[in-house]
């Protein structure tokens, strides 16, 4: 887990660098902030405890801020926030981490940034 999170989200914003540029959002970091920690953490949360997470919404979530235009100062700084919390779990053992509570909260929040999200595409169309 520890790892490969800055990893993927290096590689994607590697592999899209050179992708054709669209028209620029209007996207910000306080847009973007309340959507990339609650991904990250369900998608750290889901590695460590349920062994099946993936980092795939957190890539997919950057892959479409991408496709939108967002400007590579934006993507930078999604790309320190997820490493951010990445090291801030790092050392973090299961029985503290692989809660009920925790798993419904992580869960929670990210459905919530999820629904922040699509609000907030249908703002830039």
């Amino acid at each position: 887990m520890r790892a490969t999170l800055p990893g993927l989200l290096c590689l994607t914003l590697a592999a899209c660098a050179s992708a054709p540029k669209v028209q620029p959002t209007n996207f910000a970091w306080a847009d973007i902030q309340p959507i990339i920690e609650p991904l990250t953490y369900r998608a750290l949360w889901l590695r460590q405890c349920d062994k099946s997470g993936s980092m795939e919404p957190v890539v997919s979530f950057v892959r479409e801020l991408m496709s939108l235009g967002a400007s590579s100062e934006l993507l930078e700084q999604a790309r320190v926030e997820t490493n951010r919390i990445g090291e801030s779990v790092r050392d973090e053992e299961d029985e503290y981490v692989c809660t009920v509570e925790l798993a419904e909260s992580t869960e929670n929040n990210a459905a919530a940034a999820q629904a922040v999200w699509a609000a907030l595409k249908k703002r830039t169309s």
